[in-house]
């Protein structure tokens, strides 16, 4: 490439928002990763698994909520005008605080079955659903600010609220010795700063106090049922390793803990494919809505985002092993016999949910629906069946081997779909 194009290449707008994207949330995850050392020595080992299992019932609890929302919001921002679109966020808005209303009283009534089975602190009964619903709230807010494509402010309120879960937790964690309790409290306190933010986001853009339409409920209702599913599909693959360990083991979380922040580490490359797809889903969605579509820009964005992916994880398989051995306690060095496996399975799953997002654009409700259902039984019959028998390696087994199924069923069912990738289309 000659050096003018070069130039004139990397300060493209396109560019300089994907390098925004990855810049904002890299640097975020960043910091928090160059904490681990931190966090692994002031913490024990049952302390990160009580963690993991709190983040785990969070992505549990969150497609429930969001019903659907975050993805349709997404979609309709580029297909409606500015009146209909109040009119659909006011509308559909209503559904994520019915259900978040209701997780409280459901929390409530299994607190037993939480406390006792999986070593719950009784406050995770309500904590669990308030931080969970102002997570949403405030993914809500930063979807639309990417999808307004304002750059500053994207990075400015992701690494505000980063920041400061991470100073709080930090804070607690040192000069009040809170050890988990610390974590969670600058967790919830910085999503609900950020909570408070998006609600007044949403006035500035007149996004809410809308005319109420019926329909614009109906339907997101019904969209709703195959994205519920597909959240809860997601969870099954990415947290359900975790309770499964915790039911087999014995040692109050503390195997858990290992195996979570080996999860941790594999789990960056996860974080590569949201930076790329903060950038890439947008941009495919806009050009799905155009009149004339332009197959081969969405070509690019394909190659670009499936190019970027796979020099990550050649990046990630080299280099974390150096920060296992150098940087954190050496209590958690098992983790790396599965560091290896979760992130090339994780790798599969990334490739996988940029296909299946192209059934989300079009609404494709009843194969999502069985294609979600048949991903949750087949990770979590792997899982049963691994984890019993063979503990935090046959997670890590478990995870590479349903992920590559997963892929290839994917691809199978999405081959309608993309077969702008191997022909062309006028």
């Amino acid at each position: 490439m000659p050096k003018q194009t070069a130039i004139k290449y990397f300060k493209s707008p396109a560019v300089k928002a994907l390098g925004a994207y990855t810049f904002t949330n890299f640097f975020g995850k960043g910091i928090a990763f160059l904490l681990l050392p931190y966090f692994t020595n002031v913490l024990s080992r049952q302390d990160m698994g009580t963690l993991t299992l709190f983040s785990g019932a969070m992505l549990f609890l969150i497609p429930f909520i969001s019903m659907g929302f975050l993805q349709s919001a997404d979609v309709e921002y580029f297909k409606l005008n500015k009146k209909e679109f109040r009119i659909f966020f006011s509308s559909s808005l209503l559904l994520p605080v019915s259900i978040f209303l209701l997780s409280l009283v459901v929390f409530y009534f299994f607190k037993e079955v939480l406390i006792d089975k999986y070593k719950f602190p009784a406050s995770f009964v309500w904590v669990i659903p308030v931080v969970t619903f102002l997570s949403f709230i405030s993914q809500l807010a930063v979807n639309m600010i990417r999808n307004e494509e304002n750059k500053k402010l994207f990075m400015l309120v992701v690494l505000g609220r980063l920041l400061l879960e991470i100073g709080l937790a930090v804070l607690l964690i040192s000069a009040l010795k809170l050890a988990w309790q610390g974590r969670v409290i600058g967790i919830g306190v910085s999503f609900a700063v950020m909570g408070m933010y998006a609600f007044y986001f949403f006035i500035k853009r007149n996004y809410i106090f809308g005319q109420i339409n019926k329909q614009y409920l109906k339907d997101e209702l019904l969209f709703s049922v195959p994205i519920i599913i597909m959240q809860f599909s997601v969870f099954c693959m990415n947290y359900s390793d975790s309770f499964f360990l915790a039911h087999f083991t014995s040692d109050g979380n503390a195997e858990v803990g290992v195996y979570g922040i080996a999860c941790v580490f594999a789990s960056i490359i996860l974080t590569l494919c949201s930076a790329l797809l903060q950038y890439v889903l947008p941009k495919i969605y806009q050009l799905l809505s155009q009149p004339v579509i332009s197959y081969e820009s969405i070509k690019k964005l394909f190659v670009m985002y499936l190019g970027i992916l796979t020099a990550g994880l050649i990046a990630l398989l080299l280099f974390v092993p150096f920060a296992y051995k150098f940087i954190i306690n050496k209590n958690y060095l098992p983790g790396i016999n599965y560091y290896y496996l979760l992130c090339i399975g994780y790798y599969f799953w990334a490739i996988a949910y940029l296909f299946f997002s192209f059934l989300l654009y079009y609404k494709q409700k009843r194969k999502i629906i069985w294609l979600s259902i048949t991903f949750a039984c087949i990770s979590l019959g792997s899982n049963y069946f691994f984890i019993k028998n063979m503990q935090s390696a046959g997670a890590a087994i478990s995870v590479f081997c349903f992920y590559f199924i997963i892929l290839i069923i994917t691809l199978i069912f999405t081959r309608k779909q993309m077969r702008f990738l191997f022909y062309k289309i006028k």
